[in-house]
């Protein structure tokens, strides 16, 4: 009982030093919007910066604090997290004009959320490393409506002390926190991950298309797929925009062609056989090229309808 107790007093102090932690949120699109929301609702301090200034809004009429620039929030923050749409944008934020960089970065934190590949993960780490700054790389699992519920799936990589004590932070985000290894395993695990989920929504929309060129009503299809052993959650989450033919975005079609060319690169790296991401990256891609990629990534069902006979 002894022991319970100070394990208690243990959490209630870990949980009070966590939240007098100042946390800096960088990136403010479909999935860090509603990331920093959720940060904030838990009642830690947050300071934000976003390209758009326009986005940051909601969060400062929430509370949030606007940094001018990445080095203001950086210089602020004791844990800085980065959410943006992959290295480009990182690199930007962080080495260029008023960046990241140009701030004291000694003992401070920074979380890299954004999908990247796992060899560029690892080249932040080095980067970051001669200043005494712990990084860690900690992608996400879901999209916009696990974003919003605070039911993400955070797959983290980096000093595993670091990433028990922050915790509580991730869970303020996701409903569940993997440790993977070191830093740039949480962007390998991302790799696994979102390959099987491309693969998976291409495979029920041929599915489907090939059930419609067979005059199988579309729901009657999602109704037998569901009802058995191939029932999942992605399947349910996306059954209405398939039956209406209409997408609106949850995880645009865009950025899972940008990941699916992080998980080429990945495998190639690897040496790994990766056939099935061969072939969904140029369905996805086409989606693209047809005009679709601000739809949601189950739009590759237009892709795949596009090579129909006529």
């Amino acid at each position: 009982m002894r022991c319970h107790s100070r394990h208690l007093l243990c959490q209630m102090i870990t949980g009070d030093y966590l939240m007098a932690q100042k946390i800096g949120f960088i990136g403010l699109g479909i999935m860090g919007q509603a990331m920093a929301a959720n940060i904030l609702k838990a009642g830690y301090e947050l300071m934000i910066y976003n390209r758009t200034r326009e986005k940051t809004r909601p969060l400062a009429q929430a509370g949030g604090l606007v940094a001018a620039t990445p080095a203001e929030l950086a210089g602020w923050a004791d844990v800085v997290i980065l959410m943006l749409t992959g290295p480009e944008a990182i690199d930007a934020v962080i080495y260029g004009e008023n960046g990241i960089f140009t701030a004291n970065l000694s003992g401070k934190i920074i979380i890299n959320m954004s999908t990247v590949s796992p060899s560029y993960a690892r080249t932040l780490k080095k980067c970051f490393e001669p200043g005494r700054t712990v990084f860690i790389d900690a992608p996400v699992s879901g999209s916009k409506k696990p974003a919003v519920e605070g039911t993400l799936i955070v797959l983290a990589g980096g000093p595993e002390e670091s990433v028990n004590t922050l915790e509580p932070l991730f869970l303020s985000m996701g409903r569940k926190v993997i440790y993977c290894g070191e830093a740039g395993q949480g962007s390998a695990m991302k790799m696994s991950v979102n390959l099987l989920l491309a693969v998976m929504m291409e495979g029920l929309c041929e599915s489907l298309n090939l059930a419609r060129q067979l005059n199988l009503d579309t729901a009657l299809v999602l109704d037998s797929i569901l009802a058995g052993p191939l029932g999942c959650g992605l399947f349910n989450l996306k059954q209405d925009m398939l039956k209406q033919n209409n997408f609106p975005v949850q995880f645009p079609l865009k950025h899972m062609a940008k990941d699916l060319r992080y998980v080429l690169q990945t495998a190639d790296e690897a040496g790994a056989g990766v056939p099935g991401a061969h072939a969904a990256f140029q369905l996805y891609r086409q989606g693209v090229g047809l005009g679709h990629g601000d739809l949601d990534f189950a739009a590759v069902m237009k892709s795949i309808e596009a090579l129909n006979d006529k």
